[in-house]
């Protein structure tokens, strides 16, 4: 018998249950075992992922490869592929590791539907999160909404997440088959794409893969982890663990770093538990998610239903001021650097994606979505459960969400946490020469802007657009008053 064990964003060989279990029912069946993942360019998450997906299936596959496994890379529409290796393989088992979000939740569906009409059984492995999100609930038996009640809930409970099996991978226990030439090389769609300019200089921020992902954990846990609870809001330090690709590729596993930083463990410095915090926060996106499907596209808050108009039905105007967020051009330093680093380097510090976001959805009245969605084409780690929530967060429209009447100061932001202004001349070369203290507003210097930006002060009247902003979200309150 053949199982076949289905890679989605799970791309690592340590901590892999699916994996592990496959290939030990193999071992004692003398059966065999394809692991194989399914590139259909219609399903996607963005070009930014895809081009960090082309680098971590090449060092899976590599790595693989030296445990004398192989990894098949199988191109084309997922249903036809995936019947197709059922049936010619006469496959009678299937693994895979549930994932959350589009465009996951549509290609299980439709592996469900078609094992089914094979009477192929499916497995599904819910094993990407701390505890099983079913079983975190408040005292009532509903799903957390916020986030602190929810990171006691766990913090309560970490001596129920379980622990992994350390036992190495042996594939030379299974019956081999071996893997043909047509899906033992990159999809063409992610080569081309891994190739292009805005992809290549993306890349070289980063080392991708398993191995390098631990080997960052090693230095942020030596090097930064002590000063991480001080040092994290300021964007122009090497403060944070920049770990969110990896662990949206599943290079590494969540609960497998909590382990080892876990307050169980002895060896844990205490200066982890602020970073354990923030770990949490994926897991809350998660859940949420996961009780929550319609949240991906749709407000959490009904009450927001129609307070946000879709950028489609917007007048040219907010078209305008969208492409200008988009290109980093809106005239205030903070927000452009953001843009700008996201552009560069496929990953924005989190201080300021909260500010960028607070700009687009509430200063230039943008719809939230349309931001998700820009954020999903350019973000190296634009994991579905994660940006969703913070997006909705920053609205005012989600879960544990930031009150919709208070805006972000870009301003005494970028003067709070980049007083000498290191970050935004490292991501706007035409300050470098500018002074500390006029770095963050530069227009009102009254310089010509030809010396600092290409508007001459920002395309948006920070004061009005607040003004504009409570003004609306005081006639919601009153229509809900009304109501």
């Amino acid at each position: 018998m053949t199982t076949l064990v289905w890679l989605q964003r799970e791309l690592r060989l340590q901590h892999h249950p699916a994996l592990e279990t496959a290939l030990s029912s193999a071992a004692q069946n003398d059966d065999a075992v394809i692991v194989a993942y399914f590139h259909d360019p219609k399903h996607t998450v963005g070009d930014a992922n895809s081009a960090w997906l082309a680098d971590s299936l090449l060092d899976l596959k590599q790595r693989l490869a030296n445990q004398s496994g192989a990894l098949w890379l199988i191109e084309g529409d997922f249903a036809e592929r995936f019947q197709t290796l059922l049936d010619t393989y006469s496959i009678k088992r299937v693994h895979y590791t549930f994932q959350l979000g589009a465009p996951f939740k549509t290609l299980q569906q439709t592996a469900l539907t078609i094992c089914k009409e094979r009477n192929v059984t499916l497995t599904p492995f819910e094993t990407e999160n701390w505890l099983p999100y079913e079983t975190v609930r408040n005292q009532s038996g509903q799903p957390y909404k916020v986030f602190t009640p929810f990171y006691n809930a766990l913090m309560q409970r970490i001596g129920d997440v379980e622990p992994f099996d350390e036992t190495p991978l042996d594939f030379r226990v299974t019956a081999r088959i071996d893997c043909p030439p047509e899906h033992d090389r990159l999809p063409q769609h992610l080569s081309a794409l891994r190739n292009q300019p805005w992809a290549e200089k993306i890349l070289k921020h980063w080392q991708v893969g398993e191995v390098q992902a631990w080997q960052k954990v090693d230095d942020f846990v030596e090097n930064r982890l002590s000063h991480y609870a001080h040092d994290r809001d300021f964007p122009a330090l090497a403060a944070t663990s920049e770990l969110s690709p990896h662990l949206h590729f599943g290079e590494l596993h969540s609960r497998a770093v909590l382990l080892s930083l876990s307050p169980l463990n002895p060896d844990t410095p205490t200066a982890a538990a602020g970073w354990i915090r923030q770990l949490a926060w994926r897991e809350f996106a998660r859940a949420i998610l996961w009780h929550f499907p319609d949240t991906e596209t749709t407000p959490f808050q009904p009450k927001f239903q129609g307070f946000f108009t879709p950028l489609s039905e917007q007048d040219e105007a907010h078209q305008d001021f969208y492409q200008a967020w988009c290109r980093g051009e809106t005239g205030v330093p903070m927000i452009d650097a953001g843009m700008k680093q996201l552009w560069e380097t496929g990953w924005m510090h989190n201080r300021v994606r909260m500010l960028v976001a607070s700009w687009l959805t509430k200063n230039a009245d943008i719809d939230w979505r349309a931001g998700e969605h820009w954020f999903r084409h350019t973000l190296v780690d634009a994991d579905p459960a994660n940006n969703v929530m913070g997006w909705q967060w920053v609205a005012g429209c989600g879960v544990d969400a930031a009150p919709y009447y208070r805006l972000f100061n870009p301003i005494r932001q970028s003067e709070k946490f980049d007083a000498d202004g290191r970050y935004l001349r490292q991501w706007l070369p035409t300050l470098a020469n500018w002074r500390s203290k006029r770095i963050h507003a530069p227009w009102i210097s009254g310089a010509q802007p030809d010396l600092w930006s290409e508007t001459p002060e920002p395309i948006v009247d920070l004061e009005a657009s607040r003004q504009r902003h409570l003004e609306k979200v005081q006639a919601l309150k009153q229509r809900r008053l009304q109501d």
